[in-house]
Order: C-alpha cells, then structure tokens, then sequence
C-alpha cells in the first residue's frame, strides 16, 4: 500500500507539479505565529514540540481509522498518497537556466560541485526524508519531516536549536541509505574507493553529509560524465539529477521487496 502511495504522489507530482497553495504551508505558520505570542507556556521548545505534534498526531489517528474501518482501504490509500503529494517539494527539484548563468557569471572554480551539493541538499530535503519516514510511520511520518523543515533555522553548528537537532536526528539515518543507494546506482567500486577515506576517521559517523555531498560530485564528475563536459553545469545538472532519480528507484526497490517479504 505504502509503495503504490509512494508511487501515485510521485506520478502527480512530477506530472502536475504542485499549486502555490499547496507549497506556502501558510497555515502551519500561523500557528507557529500563535504560538509564540501565547507567554502562560514555557520553554519555547517544548511549546514548539507540542504544537508540532497536535497536526502529526491528528494524521496518524486519521490514518489509523481510515486503515481499519474500510476493508477495501481505498480511502487509506488515497488519503496517504494525498498528504505524502502535499508534503513532497514543496517545488520541483530543479535549477533552471537564469540560475545557472547567474552561477556561471560568479567565476568561481567549484561551480561544478556547488551544483551537485545544491540538488543533492534539495533532494535530501523534498524527497528522500519525506518518503523514508513515510515509509516508516506513514503520512503522520511525512508530515512531521515537513512541518519540521519549516522550523529550523540556519545557525552556527554549535548553538543549534532543538527544532534543527530533531531534523538532523531525523535526517541521519536518510543520508547513510543515500550514500548506500549511490553505490547502487553508479559505478560502485570507483565511488567506494574514493569514499573509504572517510571512514579512517575517528568522527566518520559523523562524516555522513560531507560523505554524500563528495560521493555524489565524484560520481557525477568521474563516474557519469565522459571527456570535458564536466565543466558544463547543464550537463553537471541534467547528470545529477538523473542520479539522484537512480537512488530513488533503488529506494523504491527496496521498499517493493520489503513488502514482498511482510506479504511471504
């Protein structure tokens, strides 16, 4: 069911796109606006979690209904791909050409793999969290990694609050799955040889981003590119962005066998 949900919301997605109404999150702001101004509860965080967990909460219970009332589980299935559709994105993963001559004119020597960081880091935040808690805990799974993303903010890795420690809590096991989709979906042995290096390191287990942002510029430069296109950043970006659809078709081969398995 999860991944026939999975499959629909994509479909849509990538078909239709996804109206600016259903990107702004506008609601979720208001209450967070609200939230604030109330002073009776306090500390901040713990207000932030409970308002965080009102609407993941009331999905799941939504969820669990709809699950168990209906044999057919139509509605089960409609109502996950519904709200898995409203919490991918919220845009389309893409750099478009006006932004690509603007990081052509910047005359820098990493425009390459700041491309490839830019597309993986978005891939990271509009597909791979959402669909790997969905997977996990269902549409309350999918909310909850999106509502979380418009609450943290960018600040100094030493004084992070604990809205983006609960992000990056989440996002931890997702970008170790990443890394090992990579090297399903590419050239292996190269992209292993290359990355071993990380885990000589004392902290590796804490090496996971920087692990995936030079795994994937290293795929796509060395093991996707041929001859000199490599200085090409719409060749970079059409590259990068079939190879992080590769992953996610591993992902979802996982999760079809996955259900394979529950099902023997």
């Amino acid at each position: 069911m999860k991944l026939l949900a999975i499959l629909i919301a994509f479909g849509v997605f990538h078909w239709l796109g996804k109206p600016k109404v259903l990107q702004s999150f506008g609601w979720w702001q208001s209450l967070l606006v609200l939230g604030q101004k109330q002073t009776w509860f306090k500390p901040t965080w713990l207000k932030n979690v409970v308002l965080l967990l009102i609407p993941v909460l009331l999905v799941a219970v939504v969820a669990h209904l709809l699950a168990h009332q209906h044999d057919h589980q139509l509605w089960y299935l409609i109502f996950n791909s519904a709200l898995l559709y409203y919490c991918l994105g919220p845009e389309q993963l893409e750099i478009d050409a006006r932004q690509i001559r603007l990081v052509e004119q910047s005359e820098s020597e990493d425009n390459a793999q700041w491309l490839v960081n830019k597309l993986t880091d978005e891939a990271i935040h509009r597909w791979f969290v959402v669909v790997f808690w969905f997977v996990l805990l269902g549409a309350a799974g999918a909310l909850l990694c999106r509502l979380l993303a418009h609450m943290i903010k960018p600040e100094p890795t030493n004084k992070l609050t604990i809205m983006n420690r609960l992000y990056e809590l989440l996002s931890y096991p997702v970008i170790w799955l990443m890394i090992l989709s990579l090297l399903v979906a590419s050239d292996f042995d190269r992209i292993w040889r290359h990355s071993k290096q990380y885990f000589k390191r004392q902290d590796w287990y804490r090496q996971h981003q920087i692990l995936l942002y030079e795994a994937m510029d290293f795929a796509v430069e060395n093991c996707e590119i041929e001859g000199d296109q490599s200085d090409d950043l719409t060749t970079v970006r059409n590259t990068t962005l079939s190879v992080l659809k590769r992953m996610l078709m591993v992902w979802l081969v996982l999760v079809a066998f996955s259900v394979i398995f529950t099902i023997g």
